[in-house]
């Protein structure tokens, strides 16, 4: 903010200065039409008196013997000064001799300019100055205030009060910005609290209904695994809700840690190994995984679910290093993604060519918003052995 003030506060002091000049130039040149002067020091006054004859003479145009420019400036000016070895020359034309006659006056010292002109044009750019810095400065730092508490309700999520005096001018905007901040805190809270109110409200129900189905013995086993599917169909959707609503409204920034690849991704295969018949086959060419364990294991989780859900016999994760990245990598032998793939990167949106694929997009946007906290990127592909879906998260290493 302070480079921006500087910015325009010298573009403002440098347009001023420009156009009084311009405004000056334009008065001398047109608007005031003085008689010529010339000023001489005191001393050389007594002299010229004492030496009119020698010092003043009286001579016709055609006598003097002037360029073409220096000429036309005399007409021009009515008075030309003229240096010459032996001293200074000033020639004058009489208004009443229809400008014949010319007078010359010199040798003469002529006096230096003065220049305490100089000292009142220096106090009034500097007053100019100093009122243009009165104006715009307060506004500057109410906007860095207003800059300030806007980064820190970006990082923890709170309703801020931003400082702002009443008088200043951009007291409305910290006012709304401030009663924005209220009413995003308060949605946020609502949020969380909505969470926890259907992550049990939902799964006690489940729980009854599961214990319910183990009691029953003559139940037909056709319809015990159908029931069965769809109970864990709405836990797996209402697992992806609430790590969606932890993934959103993320407000502290992660603690990256170093842990070991092969024990993490082998904890996070045996709960989705559990639950399927389709094999889960691990590949991992790398001992350190740099990540947060929690947020990361949400990451896996989503990319198994999915591979588990589309795939006919088989889901492979792996994990390797290339270059100054490390590579996950899970991808199945199911029908793959459609072209339209990058819809579902959004929250609740399925694509438009696949409904196979519909199943996808909360997962997978659950997936990026994750890897975009970690300094990575997300790729969707097919492979091109199975043609099922590639799942690739590239990560930055650290030392």
């Amino acid at each position: 903010m302070r480079k921006q003030f500087f910015r325009l506060y010298a573009f403002i002091i440098f347009s001023i200065i420009a156009v009084l000049t311009a405004f000056g130039q334009i008065y001398q040149n047109y608007l005031n039409e003085q008689s010529p002067v010339i000023a001489l020091p005191i001393s050389q006054i007594s002299t010229l008196i004492e030496n009119k004859d020698k010092t003043m003479s009286v001579l016709q145009q055609n006598e003097l013997a002037l360029p073409l420019s220096l000429q036309q400036q005399l007409n021009d000016s009515r008075m030309l000064t003229v240096s010459q070895e032996e001293g200074n020359y000033v020639y004058f034309l009489d208004d009443q001799d229809n400008n014949n006659k010319v007078f010359r006056l010199g040798p003469i010292t002529v006096a230096p300019p003065q220049d305490e002109h100089n000292i009142y044009f220096l106090l009034a750019y500097s007053t100019i100055a100093l009122l243009v810095m009165s104006l715009i400065w307060p506004v500057f730092r109410d906007l860095a205030l207003l800059k300030r508490a806007s980064r820190q309700f970006a990082k923890e999520k709170r309703a801020f009060q931003t400082g702002v005096k009443p008088s200043s001018t951009v007291f409305p905007l910290a006012q709304s910005l401030t009663e924005m901040s209220e009413k995003i805190s308060k949605f946020i809270q609502l949020h969380e609290d909505l969470s926890r109110i259907i992550s049990h409200e939902i799964r006690t129900p489940l729980s009854r209904m599961r214990f319910m189905m183990s009691l029953q013995t003559d139940i037909d086993k056709e319809l015990e695994r159908t029931i069965h599917n769809n109970i864990d169909e709405i836990e797996n959707r209402l697992g992806q809700y609430l790590d969606f609503a932890r993934v959103e409204y993320l407000s502290k920034p992660l603690a990256i840690e170093i842990i070991d690849a092969f024990e993490f991704l082998s904890r996070e295969v045996t709960k989705n190994q559990v639950f399927t018949d389709v094999k889960i086959e691990m590949q991992v060419f790398e001992k350190w995984l740099n990540c947060e364990p929690t947020s990361f294991a949400i990451l896996v989780q989503n990319l198994l679910f999915n591979g588990v859900k589309y795939a006919q016999n088989k889901v492979v994760l792996s994990l390797h290093n290339h270059g100054k990245k490390q590579i996950l990598q899970v991808h199945d032998d199911g029908p793959g993604l459609p072209n339209d793939a990058d819809l579902l990167l959004a929250p609740f949106s399925s694509s438009k060519e696949s409904a196979v694929a519909s199943g996808y997009g909360l997962g997978l946007y659950i997936v990026e918003r994750i890897c975009h906290w970690h300094g990575g990127n997300l790729i969707l592909s097919t492979h091109p052995e199975t043609g099922g879906a590639l799942i690739t998260v590239e990560l930055p290493t650290t030392n």
